[in-house]
């Protein structure tokens, strides 16, 4: 059969006059703003006006009314199906100027014209009586309660209810306030009902997916989720597209705000195993027509019309893997596990979403041990990666699509030596080595440094450090992780602080200025100070500088020798960790080489044993 798309030119009266209307479900809801309307409004008037005042004088007759301006409302497209007329493009003007109409049924004393108005709100059925012009299904409560002309004393269903009350209010108060006599009110009325022309273009079922695209490329542009939706369910026979409407519906206000964010996460999560940007960049902006397009991720979903069975994949995606994926998102999202708020809100690593929704099958009753186990091994992934030096952020995506592929069918208690397999094979590239490799060598821990090691990644790293050592002696922190980690500001942010200072007193302590200079940034002479404690701390003696480490944080406060007397949680966890480790925390009344050297393999030891390495 061709496809055509047939134009009609229609006045407001022949548009909505006994007319019923179905709300498709591509259409957003009613959503129109006061000052859209009032816009709409404006040029309405203005328009008549301009004729009214030059033909007021003149009775109304259809001679004269042919005389008057007319005023261009745009295009409305629909869709007709099974005997019942669907609004494709076009729901917000048609509703608003069926509030209009509403409005100037309320105002007129013309019998005539409230007949006609009326007419023009709803239609009659010879089976269900009164029926509202548009959507009336899901509209009809609402309507009722305004053509009524009284509250709506019932909780709103949806966005669509609320802004048909809140527009009418609007509407209503701008026509009451232009004051027209009997005379220019009916000049009106037949003006709004003659003169305001719309063109309407019906459109056969098979076109719509492709208009309402271009439709909304040329206008104001859906997002991507909302054009996927479209483009799938207007693939379904339209007896399917109610029901799987809704359970699409059901199933994307769970990640509202973020719909886009998860389409791109589950795609990459399902079909992306390696940095490949001829993939990445559509996935990434138009996503919605890459998976109609011909390639391979498009071959394996199999949801175009021309793929077999195209209609029953669309269903199974919409019933199994939209219900059960925007769940686990959500859940991830919502998550209170310390490392997915870590991953997630203090080290930016958003690929944590895909590698968990990669490793869940749908419905998987291990979701939370996984969600949990992922997101404390992508923390040490990244830690590892930053403190070998052999982080970048191409080679980190690369690991975190190569995991997309690894950890499907896989069992959680075998998610680590997969971590470190990938840490290891790092390594030797980034370094250019073979044989064995350690996850964290001393020596290369040492080359570490303040000068190139990202300062953000240090509050976190000595944040973590504060939890641990707090958590083992039953103290509170001074702030949570991530207060350390995000705050930046003058007076609550924190800072670092190199223990060294620029004197003459540390400088002797080494060989040269060139060694003192690279050793003072080693992280082991590193602490945090909080707001302007780092700067009055200033380039003062080490002696004095305890003063003020003695009311930071615990790490610095070690430091101290007034930190050990009667402190007997900690002196319980300091034997425990010497026993493990071979390690010990003391004060230091002198900061000298000898101090710094200890600091650093301290620091690396606590290291070890916070990331379990």
């Amino acid at each position: 059969m061709a496809q055509e798309i047939i134009p009609d030119k229609q006045s407001v009266l022949s548009c909505l006059k006994q007319k019923v209307y179905y709300v498709d479900f591509y259409q957003r809801e009613y959503v129109w703003s006061k000052d859209t309307v009032e816009v709409l409004l404006n040029d309405i008037f203005y328009a008549f006006e301009l004729s009214y005042k030059e033909h007021q004088d003149e009775e109304m007759s259809p001679e004269v009314l042919e005389k008057y301006n007319w005023y261009y409302m745009n295009v409305f497209i629909t869709n007709k199906v099974d005997g019942k007329v669907f609004i494709v493009d076009g729901q917000q003007r048609l509703s608003t100027l069926t509030l209009i109409a509403t409005k100037l049924f309320h105002l007129t004393n013309n019998p005539n014209l409230h007949d006609i108005l009326r007419e023009c709100i709803y239609a009659r059925d010879m089976f269900k009586g009164n029926i509202f012009c548009i959507d009336n299904d899901k509209r009809k409560d609402v309507m009722q309660s305004i053509l009524d002309g009284v509250e709506y004393d019932k909780t709103f269903k949806n966005k669509t209810e609320e802004t048909l009350v809140a527009r009418y209010a609007d509407i209503s108060k701008y026509l009451d306030a232009k004051s027209m006599d009997e005379n220019e009110l009916t000049a009106f009325i037949y003006y709004f009902l003659n003169r305001l022309v719309l063109v309407e273009l019906s459109i056969q079922k098979d076109d719509t997916p492709m208009v309402f695209e271009v439709i909304n490329d040329r206008g104001e542009a859906l997002k991507p989720f909302e054009i996927l939706k479209g483009k799938m369910i207007g693939l379904l026979a339209k007896s399917d597209t109610e029901n799987y409407s809704t359970k699409w519906d059901d199933a994307i206000v769970r990640v509202n705000g973020k719909e886009d964010n998860f389409f791109t996460d589950y795609l990459k999560s399902q079909f992306i195993f390696k940095k490949n940007a001829t993939v990445e960049s559509p996935i990434m902006s138009v996503y919605h027509r890459y998976i109609f397009d011909y390639n391979d991720i498009a071959n394996r979903l199999s949801f175009r019309r021309t793929d077999k069975n195209h209609n029953a994949n669309i269903k199974h995606f919409i019933t199994d893997n939209l219900d059960y994926y925007t769940k686990l998102y959500a859940k991830i999202g919502q998550s209170k596990d310390e490392f997915v708020s870590y991953n997630l809100y203090i080290n930016g690593f958003s690929g944590l979403f895909q590698n968990i929704m990669a490793a869940c099958n749908v419905n998987d009753p291990d979701e939370t041990n996984k969600i949990k186990t992922i997101a404390k091994e992508a923390d040490r992934l990244w830690v590892l990666f930053v403190l070998n030096d052999v982080y970048d952020s191409n080679e980190f995506q690369n690991v975190s699509y190569k995991l997309n592929e690894l950890l499907p069918g896989r069992n959680v208690n075998e998610y680590r030596g997969i971590y470190n397999d990938l840490i290891i094979k790092t390594i030797k590239e980034k370094r250019n080595v073979s044989g064995d490799v350690s996850l964290l060598d001393f020596n290369n821990f040492l080359r570490k440094n303040y000068s190139n090691t990202n300062t953000r990644f240090l509050r976190y790293l000595f944040a973590r450090i504060e939890k641990f050592i707090c958590d083992n002696t039953h103290q509170s922190m001074q702030n949570d992780v991530n207060y350390i980690s995000t705050r930046t500001g003058n007076k609550t942010g924190y800072h670092i602080e190199h223990i060294l200072s620029e004197n003459d007193t540390n400088r002797d302590y080494f060989a040269s200025n060139e060694e003192f200079e690279e050793k003072r940034n080693q992280l082991g002479g590193l602490i945090l100070l909080k707001g302007l404690d780092n700067i009055s701390s200033g380039n003062e003696e080490y002696k004095d500088k305890l003063k003020t480490y003695s009311n930071g944080l615990v790490w610095g406060h070690t430091l101290c020798p007034d930190f050990y007397h009667a402190n007997k949680h900690f002196d319980a966890f300091n034997l425990s960790f010497k026993s493990k480790t071979g390690y010990e925390f003391k004060p230091y009344t002198v900061f000298d080489q000898v101090a710094l050297n200890e600091r650093s393999r301290l620091l690396y030891e606590l290291i070890k044993v916070i990331w379990d390495v």
